[in-house]
């Protein structure tokens, strides 16, 4: 749960503060009698506030920028942490253990595929896809790794999660996400290529909707493939996370966001209708290319903000309505208007404030779908055997993930 949240602050909210769940060890003497205290739900609660990330902000920024991008390992580990630690549920808290310079050196290696791709693309197309489909063809492994090296460096109670799903089985069910991800830019090339050459407009709309279409058929399912991957292998101490979803539930979230996408559409187009004077006023000033550029990106982020709501509360609900730890269950009940008035007034003050609202929108964000969230116990809170054995996992994965924009946080 919070870990989607997290991730996207970044851009990315970690799965891992959602996943956890209480458990409760309570000492007593080997020849006493066990006793349990049945509870009721537990809402998780988030106890951050905006002034105070706002300074882990400012100097994770400063610093990122004086050390031409090394310290910004720090800067996620510093901030990864805050969320973590003013995350609790069942009075307990959790906590983030990554280790920055494991974390550089998979930002290095990232880094270094990113310019390997740019430097072939530069020589030739063939060159560019010699290079690119090995690229594609290790995402499966990135996404084993990172949800393992995640899983291991958070702790509830100081008990680690650990995650057990092999290569092999990231291999067999999630081929699908490389795959979506070489049709999503031999699209967007297409289209790109299209538009320079003048094509006509039929072309482009006909391109556009047959590559909706053939998203609309796949990318429910990988996404439906990656989460079972994901929480069906996810453990708290030796105790397992079971994901009983369908893939059908999420074709229909994915279907009702796909009518959100084309009402945001019709919005837009009226928009630019009852406004277009007025656009052809302001740039015909001698600042009509930043209006132009701003008023791109205002209209771009409107139009996918209601499909983005819809989509974040929905998979949310049912990802971890349909979780459960051990006996115990989880319930979360994110609704998509107020998810909606958050964002939007998060974005009216960004853009009053010319960026530094940001990370107060970030916790109000954060702290609105983590309270969400509940731990349902099925009568009582059973005690939990943990596992802490080491584990040797990298930060290699995570990182590459991160940097090639792979969400895995929903």
């Amino acid at each position: 749960m919070a870990e989607a949240i997290m991730d996207k602050l970044a851009e990315k909210q970690p799965l891992a503060i959602a996943k956890s769940a209480p458990h409760i060890t309570t000492p007593v003497a080997a020849d006493a009698p066990v006793e349990h205290e049945a509870i009721g739900p537990q809402r998780f609660e988030f106890t951050g506030t905006g002034a105070e990330y706002f300074r882990i902000w400012v100097v994770n920024i400063l610093l990122t920028i004086a050390t031409l991008g090394v310290y910004s390992a720090w800067a996620k580990v510093r901030r990864l942490q805050y969320f973590y630690r003013n995350t609790r549920v069942a009075g307990a808290i959790f906590d983030y253990h990554g280790n920055p310079k494991a974390i550089l050196k998979g930002r290095m290696l990232a880094l270094v595929l990113v310019v390997a791709y740019k430097i072939a693309y530069d020589v030739s197309l063939t060159a560019a896809i010699a290079v690119a489909l090995p690229l594609v063809g290790i995402t499966p492994w990135l996404l084993a790794r990172s949800f393992r090296f995640k899983m291991f460096n958070s702790t509830y109670r100081g008990v680690r999660f650990h995650f057990h799903g092999t290569v092999a089985q990231a291999y067999r069910m999630l081929a699908l996400v490389p795959i979506l991800l070489a049709f999503v830019a031999l699209f967007l090339w297409s289209v790109g290529t299209s538009l320079l050459r003048r094509s006509d407009p039929l072309t482009i709309v006909l391109t556009a909707v047959l590559a909706l279409l053939v998203l609309a058929a796949t990318v429910p399912l990988a996404h439906y493939l990656l989460k079972r991957y994901q929480h069906d292998n996810g453990y708290f101490g030796q105790t397992p996370f079971f994901f009983h979803a369908l893939a059908p539930e999420f074709f229909k979230i994915y279907g009702k966001a796909v009518g959100f996408f084309f009402l945001g559409a019709i919005s837009v187009g009226i928009f630019a209708a009852l406004t277009g004077k007025i656009y052809a006023l302001l740039m015909s000033t001698m600042f009509g290319w930043l209006f132009a550029m701003l008023y791109g990106a205002l209209s771009l982020y409107a139009f996918f903000l209601l499909v983005r709501v819809y989509l974040d509360s929905r998979v949310q609900n049912l990802v971890w309505n349909n979780t459960e730890l051990g006996d115990m269950n989880f319930e979360s009940t994110v609704r998509a208007r107020k998810l909606l008035a958050i964002h939007v007034s998060n974005l009216a003050l960004i853009i009053l404030t010319l960026g530094l609202y940001k990370p107060f929108a970030a916790v109000r964000v954060a702290k609105y779908r983590i309270e969400s969230m509940s731990l349902v116990p099925v009568g009582v809170l059973e005690e939990y055997l943990a596992d802490q054995s080491a584990d040797n996992a990298g930060a290699i994965g995570q990182e590459a993930g991160d940097l090639f924009d792979i969400d895995i946080a929903l």
